[in-house]
């Protein structure tokens, strides 16, 4: 189901950056950019993990992109990415120790979580997206990692990830398309209330 998941989300994702958000040029690279993971994800590149192209290409392009936001220079972000890293292999290392505390999938959990994180501490929608992806890669990384010197070979970024990664960002997306409406809602409602004061 887990392919089923990350094909839906990113159509729909692919759906709102061609049709239904604002015409900017970035509209453009992000639609090429969906369609271009949804072709990646059959492939892998084997190092010293086993890496899925389109976990390659998130973790990629969230650098990329949080470098031209220049939120590398700042401590705080840095901070905040490392703790959604730490919480998103928190959850896995816990499930895999303790499954019985868990009555959802500790990948859904996960993206909660990072969502819930990334949501609290951030306002605007470029630093929120790429704290989550950057906390989602980074954490995934480093639960692999762990999980590597256990298990032995272990496949970062599979379609559980994909899945989990894509649906945070429908998530991320919706959660701020409500706290600009319910802004502009407030803003209206003030004037009209201003407006009525002013002819009593």
């Amino acid at each position: 189901m887990e392919p089923f998941y990350y094909y839906w989300s990113m159509w729909f994702l692919w759906i709102l950056a061609t049709f239904i958000f604002a015409k900017t040029k970035s509209r453009f690279y992000v639609s090429v950019f969906i369609l271009t993971n949804m072709m990646a994800s059959i492939h892998q590149m084997t190092a010293y993990f086993t890496l899925n192209a389109a976990y390659v290409m998130f973790f990629a392009a969230a650098f990329v992109y949080a470098g031209s936001l220049g939120m590398h220079k700042r401590l705080r972000y840095i901070v905040i990415h490392l703790t959604a890293s730490a919480a998103y292999g928190f959850i896995f290392l816990f499930a895999l120790y303790d499954p019985v505390w868990f009555i959802i999938k500790p990948e859904w959990a996960a993206v909660i979580l990072l969502t819930v994180i990334t949501v609290s501490v951030e306002g605007r929608f470029p630093e929120r997206l790429c704290l989550f992806v950057l906390g989602m890669c980074q954490g995934e990384l480093l639960y692999s990692a762990v999980i590597h010197k256990i298990a032995g070979a272990a496949a970062v970024g599979g379609y559980q990830w994909l899945s989990g990664c894509s649906a945070g960002v429908i998530l991320l997306v919706g959660l701020t398309t409500y706290e600009q409406l319910a802004a502009r809602i407030s803003q209206k409602s003030k004037k009209q209330g201003k407006g009525a004061t002013k002819m009593s």
